[in-house]
C-alpha cells in the first residue's frame, strides 16, 4: 500500500497494483478521518522527529475536506506554497476529491487548532497527466489553485536532481503510533541514493520521477501516513528549497525502508506550464 493512513486522507492512493511485496504505506492522505474518506545525528518525531515553530515554515500547508468539522478533523494531505494562489501537493492526495468545492486549505499556522489559522476555499486543481507512469506513484504531483490569495511565503523550488547529504521534512501525519498531532511536526532524515533506493525497492521505484530519504541502517526517522503532499527540503546557500513531495514508503521508519518522494526537478517545465495557463 502506499503510505496511506489508517484514515484514508492521510492515506493515498491504496494499494498500488503489481509491487509484489511491497505494501506502500504512507502515500495516505488524511490524517484525522476515518477510512473512507534514530540514528546518527539525525532530528527525531512526524515519525521521530519534533514539533516546527510557528514561522518556521510558512510555505507549509494543510489540505482537507470543507465542511462540518475542526480543521484538525478535516485535514488529510500537505502542501507547498508556490505562489499566493497555487499549492503543490501530492496527485494521490488530489484523486478522492471530485470537485474542487470539496476540499480547502489551511495557512497561517503549524497548528491545527490555532486562532491564526486561515482556511481557503479551492478553485481548482490540477493532476499529472502522466501520474502512474511508468510505475504505480510516478509523477506523483499535483496543483491546486486557491479561490483568493493567501499571506503565506512561498518555496523556491529545485530546478536540478541533485544528491544530498541531509535533508528535511514537516508534515501533521501519523506518529509512528496511530495518533496525530496539531501542531506539524519536523524531521531531518539522510538522503538515499537512487542505488540504495532500488534495492530496497526494486521496480516499484523509479529513479527519473522519485528520490528518497531516511535512515537505511536504523529506522525510526520518516515521513508517515497524513504527511502526504508535503515538502521534502534541502538547505542551498543558506535557505530552504523545496526538492520533493512526500508521495509513498513500506511503513514508516522501517529499517531498510526509505521514505519515497516524487523528485520535483523531474516535472519543473510542467508546473510551470499549468501556472501558465492559470496566469
Amino acid at each position: 500500500m502506499d503510505r496511506k493512513r489508517k484514515h484514508l486522507l492521510r492515506l493515498g492512493a491504496g494499494v498500488a497494483a503489481g509491487l509484489g511485496a511491497v505494501a506502500l504505506t504512507w502515500t495516505g492522505l488524511a490524517a484525522n478521518a476515518e477510512e473512507p474518506a534514530a540514528g546518527g545525528d539525525f532530528e527525531t518525531k512526524i515519525v521521530g522527529g519534533e514539533p516546527a515553530a510557528e514561522g518556521q515554515y510558512p510555505w507549509l500547508v494543510g489540505l482537507g475536506y470543507a465542511g462540518d468539522g475542526t480543521p484538525f478533523e478535516r485535514q488529510r494531505c500537505g502542501g507547498s506554497v508556490l505562489t499566493e494562489t497555487v499549492i503543490l501537493t501530492a496527485a494521490h492526495c488530489l484523486e478522492i476529491f471530485d470537485s474542487p468545492d470539496e476540499m480547502v486549505v489551511f495557512s497561517g499556522s503549524v497548528d491545527l487548532e490555532s486562532d491564526d489559522l486561515v482556511e481557503t476555499a479551492v478553485a481548482d486543481f490540477h493532476i499529472a497527466h502522466d501520474y502512474n507512469e511508468p510505475v504505480d506513484l510516478a509523477n506523483d504531483w499535483g496543483l491546486i489553485l486557491l479561490d483568493e490569495p493567501i499571506d503565506a511565503e512561498p518555496i523556491d523550488v529545485g530546478t536540478e536532481p541533485e544528491e544530498f547529504d541531509v535533508l528535511e521534512t514537516a508534515g501533521w501525519g501519523n506518529l509512528g503510533d496511530d495518533t496525530y498531532p496539531a501542531v506539524a511536526q519536523r524531521v531531518e532524515v539522510p538522503f538515499v541514493s537512487d542505488d540504495d533506493c532500488e534495492a530496497a525497492y526494486g521496480d516499484a521505484f523509479d529513479a527519473q520521477t522519485m528520490l528518497c530519504a531516511g535512515d537505511l541502517e536504523n529506522g525510526g526517522i520518516d515521513a508517515c501516513d497524513g504527511d502526504s503532499g508535503g515538502p521534502i527540503m534541502a538547505e542551498e546557500d543558506g535557505e530552504l528549497i523545496l526538492v520533493g513531495i512526500v508521495s509513498w514508503g513500506d511503513g514508516c521508519g522501517v529499517a531498510g525502508s526509505p521514505g519515497v518522494y516524487a523528485e520535483v526537478a523531474d516535472f519543473n517545465s510542467a508546473i510551470d506550464d499549468v501556472l501558465d495557463d492559470w496566469s
